[in-house]
């Protein structure tokens, strides 16, 4: 089952609104009005886990807070709403470096190394990442350095220099990450990437979210001071925290550090996906002795009424170890080592993916392998018994959910930013949700999914034309 990280990083460090131009980065802005006055309630949540409430500043700022007292630590979290997805290939990247860049020297530190010396100080672990559809900077500390993890968040979201030097320095680290994703020859290989923009169909299939080094080496800083002038604005941020803190204290350095931010967000538009009305493939020839392949149907988003029955069929085709392409195609037929099937979702789209590899010599029975399962399951459906397992691994999941300060704050402040700020949908609703899902819910997702005008595949690998025609003919069916 999916959790409300799109990123899945862990905690392991890696238009129409107001702009300030390319002047002077803007400082601590401090709150004019004092720490609790200004804030207003918009709801509460009580469950024995934990205990949720938000409020919203005079600026906009939405600020969940997450009270879990049987814990020791505290994760503080802020969710911008930015990301590739809302950038062309003249920008891809832009939101990347500027992720990057907020880690270096700050209004308190003069370097990322004197930020990050200070960070571990308190034992704390810090982490960012960037999205399709936002950016996400976490800070993880005991529970006593609450407040610590909080301005620590504010020196890397609100107080960044941006000195040309860090520009350079960052622009070199960022290249050297996306050489990571090279082969022999020098071109980008990103399955992920691939796949992804095969069915967007708006970019060049050899687009890299992260950009192209050369578009990277271009990015100037007053293009960057105007992209974070642009999105970090506070109608366009959620701030969480999460874990056992006292609220209070929270509050108010919350207030101080984040209540006198200024601007309003005004919205841009976001890629759609292309219509498609046939299968697509896209295939990059490398030298390599295994075949990279990812097989994705479009599907639902977080939003969608019928998003939880894709996650139970995602679950029974490759999502546990008894799942059934596991269990058909490695441990019955021995042809890949792993292969797992995941929902991938945005706030408007979804997806459910397929991923695995496998030696070249065994590539076209793999496919036949996957197309195989993907027909009994279009003809058969899912059995009740499997379901009731399904169901039962969904629910715990949902569950464990509520022992982490980190998902929690993923979950919510996902929740807050993309899906539904008016009636946040939580852990365990969604838990009791999966069993009530019947049978009848599954079989019309099947057949509304997992037909051949939304089958997509992307293929990395050393695969010849023969092989590429005998695939285009398997997904027909």
């Amino acid at each position: 089952m999916a959790q409300r990280s799109a990123a899945a990083d862990g905690l392991d460090s890696d238009a129409g609104a107001s702009a300030a131009g390319h002047g002077e980065f803007p400082r601590f802005p401090k709150s004019d009005g004092g720490p609790h006055r200004a804030s207003h309630p918009q709801s509460q949540i009580q469950n024995p886990m934990y205990s949720y409430s938000k409020l919203v500043l005079p600026n906009g700022l939405r600020v969940l807070y997450l009270e879990m007292p049987h814990i020791h630590s505290v994760v503080a979290a802020c969710y911008v709403g930015v990301g590739s997805r809302y950038e062309d290939e003249h920008s891809l990247g832009l939101s990347h470096l500027l992720e990057h860049m907020l880690f270096r020297a700050t209004q308190r530190f003069s370097s990322s190394v004197e930020l990050l010396t200070a960070i571990d100080e308190i034992g704390g672990e810090s982490d960012a990442y960037t999205s399709p559809e936002y950016c996400a900077y976490l800070l993880r500390a005991h529970s006593r350095h609450c407040e610590d993890a909080i301005r620590f968040l504010a020196d890397i979201v609100l107080s960044a220099n941006f000195k040309d030097a860090d520009l350079a320095t960052e622009k070199r680290v960022i290249c050297e990450e996306i050489s990571q994703f090279k082969d022999v020859s020098g071109d980008y290989v990103s399955i992920d990437d691939l796949s992804y923009n095969l069915m967007w169909k708006t970019a060049s299939l050899n687009s890299f979210s992260f950009g192209s080094e050369d578009t990277v080496q271009d990015f100037t800083r007053g293009r960057l001071l105007d992209h974070y002038h642009a999105h970090y604005l506070p109608n366009n941020m959620v701030l969480c925290v999460s874990g056992n803190f006292d609220r209070k204290r929270a509050e108010g350095v919350i207030h101080e550090l984040f209540g006198g931010l200024q601007g309003r967000f005004e919205g841009r538009p976001a890629r759609q996906p292309s219509e498609q009305t046939e299968p697509r493939t896209a295939y990059q020839r490398i030298r390599a002795q295994m075949v990279y392949f990812k097989l994705c149907h479009k599907a639902y988003s977080y939003r969608h009424p019928k998003l939880l029955p894709m996650l139970l069929i995602s679950d029974v085709l490759g999502g546990s170890t008894s799942s059934r392409l596991l269990s058909s195609i490695r441990e019955r037929q021995g042809l890949v080592y792993d292969i797992s099937a995941t929902p991938n979702l945005f706030s408007d789209f979804g997806s459910v993916d397929i991923y695995g590899a496998t030696g070249k010599a065994n590539f076209l029975k793999t496919v036949a392998a996957v197309m195989t399962e993907l027909r009994k399951l279009a003809e058969y459906g899912v059995s009740e018994s499997e379901l009731k397992r399904t169901e039962e691994r969904a629910f715990t999941q949902m569950q464990l959910i509520m022992d982490s300060p980190l998902d929690m704050v993923n979950w919510f402040g996902i929740e807050e930013l993309l899906i539904s700020p008016d009636a946040p949908d939580t852990p365990e609703k969604q838990a009791e949700k999966v069993r009530n899902v019947k049978l009848d819910d599954i079989t019309q997702v099947i057949a509304d999914i997992f037909t051949p005008s939304k089958r997509n595949l992307a293929l990395i690998g050393p695969c010849g034309w023969w092989q590429k025609r005998k695939v285009k003919n398997l997904l027909q069916h």
